[in-house]
């Protein structure tokens, strides 16, 4: 495995890892965190599919951003674009009182919320799974 595919592979663990994370976090009713690794996973496996095609993107770390990168590679992830945009929202809001007013991010953000959050990372990682397949050598 050479340099961007081997990065891939690290991007794509460390996604899988925090998409427990979110689960876990959901299934004991921490639901902010939930959110919060979840848009953390989806950021992570786009930038390793982008890593898949020779791109590093760090320079941001916006699901939405990520996408529309993503998209001028493979037009599979418009399947995953329309609800991507609310990830984003949870990037902060999930981890800091003052970018809610009235609350705190643990008394504000629900079951709901974090069901659907996770929903929307976990298409985005089977699609980019199945990209890895295509796109990474055998040996990852």
């Amino acid at each position: 495995m050479e340099g961007l595919a081997k990065e891939a592979d690290r991007w794509f663990r460390q996604a899988e890892n925090d998409m427990r994370a979110a689960d876990w976090c959901q299934q004991g009713g921490f639901y902010a965190q939930a959110c919060f690794w979840a848009q953390q996973s989806a950021a992570k496996m786009l930038r390793a599919f982008l890593f898949m095609n020779k791109e590093d993107a760090k320079e941001t770390r916006s699901v939405s951003e990520l996408l529309e990168r993503c998209l001028t590679y493979d037009e599979d992830f418009k399947t995953v674009l329309e609800n991507s945009s609310r990830l984003d929202i949870y990037y902060k809001t999930t981890r800091y009182p003052d970018t809610l007013p009235g609350g705190i991010p643990a008394e504000l953000i629900s079951n709901k919320d974090s069901k659907e959050a996770i929903k929307i990372a976990a298409d985005m990682l089977i699609l980019v799974e199945e990209k890895r397949k295509v796109y990474v050598p055998e040996k990852m």
